[in-house]
């Protein structure tokens, strides 16, 4: 982009951007944050983003690199500004997130700046704490009081625990969760699979022992503390903490979230008995607008099969609203999605040798599709199966649908 910039301002001209606008900018690289100047200019561009939520692996981000950067291509920074006023959680879960933001200001000082914490504009009940629940108590509950919440734990254990639930769809990794937010939240056996090596440092972390070089001793512990934050602030209304077993850190940190001294005399969470939790299932339209997130997500996604997983927890959304308008229009979705995963090279001997099949199954995705307002997706299954098509289908193919998507998407 510099060189043709330098060389070509005409075709410059048409790559850049009056405005560039970008959120969630601690999960980007610095090369990336410099490919943002060069395309919104020295006065168009708009960064948002947190640094205590820089849990991206391959990402460390700090403000000063976006300064540097902006040295770099000769652009005059304003000084950032900072938002404290959170519209989505209340007080209840923000006073939580604010004493995991304490560990990482006194003991991680150069992994994110120290700003001020997030003030909410209600109050609201503390996160829960509950010990010792079984894989069958966590099941009734999916079904019944709790039916709809989102269950977050670490990202390499979401798949395990999806099976374990009883294929419970909305159960996702931390970082995968990111940028979200859900009514209802289970952080899910967080403190007990933090890797063994790491969980006495925990433990010392939350009782108030680490030493003075605890960062430089225990780095891991770090990033840690910025997926629990960000598993917090993920929920809006009701919070809990779930142990399945116990662990060093898992108790450690039970005793800190409880303990009364560690927030001006109130403790952070309350205990809770896992029977006694009272229902506290999502509605009918909560489930609809929960479904609709899942489905526009799978839109944007680029692997397929982290597609077809959203779109699985939509229909399940849609379904348990029975909204069977909604339930059918993805499913429509998910068997496109499925089918151009089976048609990802290398290309199997059957596939290649069944075109007319092909040819049969994508015209008929196509026009489903196209009912339903699946321009893009349309045009997606069209790629896919090109190379298995004749020179004659893919002009039919051509006239019927996808200059019919041009014309949609122009209107």
């Amino acid at each position: 982009i510099k060189e043709t910039r330098e060389v070509d301002p005409d075709a410059y001209e048409q790559i850049q951007r009056s405005k560039v606008y970008v959120d969630e900018v601690q999960d980007y690289t610095q090369l990336e944050i410099l490919l943002f100047f060069y395309l919104g200019g020295p006065n168009g561009l708009f960064l948002a983003g947190d640094p205590a939520q820089s849990v991206v692996e391959g990402t460390e981000f700090r403000f000063e690199e976006i300064r540097s950067c902006g040295h770099f291509v000769g652009s005059v920074l304003q000084k950032p500004k900072t938002v404290n006023v959170n519209f989505r959680s209340h007080s209840g879960i923000l006073n939580c997130a604010g004493g995991v933001l304490d560990f990482m200001f006194t003991h991680f000082p150069g992994s994110a700046k120290q700003l001020k914490k997030d003030a909410g504009l209600f109050q609201g009940s503390r996160p829960g704490v509950l010990s010792g629940a079984s894989i069958n108590q966590l099941n009734i509950l999916l079904s019944d009081k709790l039916k709809g919440a989102v269950i977050l734990t670490h990202d390499d254990s979401a798949r395990h625990w999806r099976r374990l639930l009883n294929d419970y769809k909305l159960v996702y990794g931390i970082r995968e969760a990111k940028g979200l937010e859900f009514k209802t939240v289970i952080i899910l056996d967080f403190f007990r699979e933090i890797p063994p090596s790491l969980q006495k440092p925990w433990r010392e972390l939350v009782l108030g022992r680490a030493g003075q070089d605890f960062e430089r001793s225990c780095p891991q512990v770090g990033t840690l503390l910025k997926l629990l934050y960000t598993g917090v602030t993920r929920c809006i209304e009701k919070l809990f903490f779930v142990e399945t077993r116990s662990s060093t850190a898992g108790d450690a940190t039970m005793r800190w979230l409880t303990k009364k001294e560690s927030h001006g005399g109130i403790a952070f969470a309350t205990r809770n008995n896992i029977n006694d939790v009272e229902a506290m299932s999502m509605t009918s339209d909560e489930f609809v607008s929960e479904g609709i997130n899942n489905a526009e997500l799978a839109q944007t996604a680029e692997d397929l099969s982290q597609a077809q997983l959203l779109l699985e927890r939509a229909i399940w959304c849609f379904e348990q609203s029975e909204n069977i308008e909604l339930a059918s229009k993805a499913r429509i979705h998910s068997s496109s999605v499925q089918f151009r995963a089976e048609l990802q090279p290398p290309y199997d001997e059957k596939n290649a040798n069944d075109c007319a099949m092909i040819e049969m199954r994508a015209a008929q995705l196509m026009e489903s599709l196209t009912k339903e307002g699946f321009l893009f997706e349309a045009v997606n299954i069209f790629s896919s199966v090109e190379p298995f098509l004749s020179d004659y289908t893919k002009e039919e193919l051509g006239k019927r649908f996808i200059c019919k998507v041009r014309l949609l998407s122009e209107e």
